[in-house]
């Protein structure tokens, strides 16, 4: 589902005229409304209370809009994020400010006989407020020959419409961060493959049960939308995409929802592996294309002739392994790159014995203090070029 430009719209015209209405505030319209309003002290008061109560909530959702707003756009897609847009997100971790400062101005409103002739709709709050009219007259003596609770109310109004105006800010702030990237492509592109890459660890269970098992793996395609005719329209927007994924990384960018990136990802990794399972469980450990997982399995599968003609207590020395490793991926961790390495170097044929994890991960800090780091790493990689280069002779 795309978003709805008038949902966006709605929340956006709230912000801007709440924003209006705080930079146009001052004392005079205060000082104005409360004689106009004929209002006493226990209704300042009130009024006062009901403002801190409004500013306490703000900020607790102060913080957790500056929270959202600090990693959002870094994130592809969000949960239900093709259902609600950016702005009625940022508006909903204001809900308590915006729902405070409707309440603020009602209080500073008239009442009104005056019936609504049939189709016409209610004047909104803040357009009739007195606190936000522009035709007030200034007080001539000001703040200072009020009471007390008239100053304290000032200030409360101050403190809370600051915070509110950060608030929106900061919204508006993140939402022209969310247009400037959705306006770059090749950045689009790079979001949605990092996203596509945080998914495939969490997929390779399923495609480890589903080598041996006919029935699953024909329902996870069922479920994944891995059909003809399926109704996925985020999935088939990427199949027809083929030749511009960077325009479909663009449209979709906060407009699709995470499972709608886990199926992208469950296609990519099933369509690109062509049905070879040692090819999808290679993709999905290592988090790449298909290409460098038929280079990874050949690798394993010859890693003999990147070994000396004897090792030492018949084991597969450590730093070839960290240097393979380093080459796979430099962000797998040991463990998951041994479980993969030992088994498919045995099936393959391998001769010599494997190491643990200990082993490897003690060699990997030696290696980064090594004098002749970068010679040893130089003679490794011409040794897998020669042996890559075979595979596509």
């Amino acid at each position: 589902m795309k978003t709805s430009d008038k949902i966006g719209h709605s929340h956006l015209e709230e912000m801007k005229k709440i924003l209006d209405f705080i930079d146009s505030f001052n004392v005079h319209k205060l000082l104005y409304a409360i004689g106009e309003k004929n209002l006493d002290e226990d209704d300042i008061v009130s009024i006062t209370l009901d403002l801190r109560d409004y500013n306490v909530k703000l900020l607790r959702q102060k913080t957790y809009l500056f929270n959202y707003t600090a990693t959002c756009n870094r994130e592809y897609a969000l949960d239900d994020n093709n259902l609600v847009d950016s702005s009625a997100r940022l508006s909903h971790r204001m809900r308590s400010g915006i729902s405070g400062i409707k309440k603020t101005v009602k209080a500073f409103c008239k009442k009104s006989r005056q019936r609504l002739r049939p189709g016409q709709k209610e004047p909104q709050a803040i357009d009739r407020s007195l606190i936000a009219t522009e035709a007030y007259m200034k007080d001539l003596f000001g703040l200072e020959s009020y009471p007390d609770c008239v100053k304290v109310l000032f200030s409360e109004m101050i403190g809370f419409f600051n915070n509110m105006n950060e608030c929106l800010e900061e919204a508006r702030r993140s939402l022209s961060e969310e247009k400037e990237i959705r306006g770059d492509k090749r950045r689009c592109l790079d979001l949605l493959q990092q996203a596509c890459e945080k998914c495939r660890p969490q997929q390779e269970f399923l495609f480890e049960a589903m080598k041996n098992d006919p029935a699953l793996k024909s329902a996870m395609l069922r479920a994944n939308d891995l059909r003809p005719g399926s109704d996925n329209p985020v999935l088939n927007a990427w199949v027809k995409s083929e030749g511009d994924k960077e325009t479909f990384a663009s449209d979709y960018y906060h407009n699709c929802s995470p499972k709608d990136v886990s199926k992208i990802t469950f296609y990519k990794t099933v369509s690109e592996a062509e049905g070879d399972q040692s090819l999808v469980s290679c993709m999905t450990v290592f988090n790449c294309d298909a290409v460098k997982a038929k280079q990874i399995n050949y690798v394993i599968s010859r890693f003999d002739c990147l070994l000396p003609e004897m090792c030492k207590k018949n084991k597969i020395p450590a730093t070839p392994l960290v240097l393979f490793k380093q080459w796979c991926s430099k962000v797998i961790g040991y463990e998951s790159f041994l479980n993969y390495f030992n088994k498919h170097y045995k099936e393959a044929g391998g001769i010599w014995e494997t190491i643990g994890k200990s082993a490897l991960s003690g060699a990997a800090g030696k290696h980064l203090q090594s004098p002749r780091k970068h010679t040893i790493e130089r003679q490794f990689q011409l040794q897998l070029e020669s042996l890559l280069k075979e595979q596509t002779e």
